[in-house]
């Protein structure tokens, strides 16, 4: 199963899309874990680097910074799982 971390800060601008874009990336992947970190409530020490926020990391690679059309990160991800087993030999 593939990990989708979403990252974002409290007032960042993009919050609330990146919260509806979780949700609806859960629903129309369900074999995708995703989890939403509002790095504002977490320990400086227990987050990844951050570029910007929103952040996107699939199984921990960058996918996107901003967010997305949902259209983009379905086509991401699925991508991204055919690649990967390609590449890998």
């Amino acid at each position: 199963m593939n990990l989708l971390e979403v990252y974002v800060g409290k007032h960042c601008f993009g919050y609330k899309e990146a919260a509806r874009l979780a949700g609806e990336i859960e629903q129309s992947l369900p074999g995708l874990q995703v989890i939403m970190t509002v790095i504002d409530e977490v320990a400086d020490g227990d987050l990844p680097d951050i570029p910007a926020t929103p952040s996107y990391f699939l199984d921990g690679c960058l996918l996107f910074l901003g967010n997305p059309r949902l259209e983009e990160l379905v086509s991401k991800i699925t991508s991204f799982g055919q690649g990967k087993g390609g590449n890998h030999g």
